[in-house]
């Protein structure tokens, strides 16, 4: 199992970037987000007895659902206002990795086992995270701006 933050993720500068900059920022901020949940992995992997650490994973993993669940929602808008004809396909995705979300999340809060979200966060996600952009998220942004969909 990896223990280094040297593996997480993703880079800000390596991400997929989309036609709309709203989507894009998006990004940043959960990427944001998830760097400092890796930091706390990191943290407890080293000394697993640190409450307060727990309790910072926790509300941080709390903070990043609620980002999520609000991207999604935005994105899922736009969708609804392009008549994007993907939007069902696109909207299912979310759900199903909303869902997956909240039950690593909830199985953390239940019994604070940390290979679980350590494994969520280090080599789930980020091959998701990708994969989503560079299909769903980057032909919905291309489809809206071609469709008059102003970049904002």
């Amino acid at each position: 199992m990896k223990n280094s933050i040297a593996t997480i993720i993703l880079e800000q500068e390596t991400i997929p970037k989309v036609a709309l900059d709203f989507m894009n920022n998006t990004h940043f901020e959960e990427l944001k987000i998830v760097k400092e949940i890796a930091e706390l992995i990191n943290t407890l992997k080293i000394d697993n007895n640190k409450i307060h650490i727990q309790k910072s994973l926790s509300e941080t993993l709390n903070a990043w659902l609620k980002h999520t669940v609000e991207h999604f929602k935005h994105e899922n808008e736009l969708m609804k206002e392009t008549d994007f004809p993907a939007y069902s396909i696109h909207k299912k995705e979310h759900e199903i990795a909303l869902e997956r979300m909240k039950k690593v999340i909830n199985k953390w809060i239940e019994d604070q086992d940390i290979n679980l979200i350590h494994d969520y966060i280090f080599s789930f996600w980020p091959m998701w995270f990708t994969q989503h952009i560079n299909t769903m998220d980057m032909m919905t942004a291309k489809f809206a701006v071609s469709h008059g969909y102003k970049n904002h």
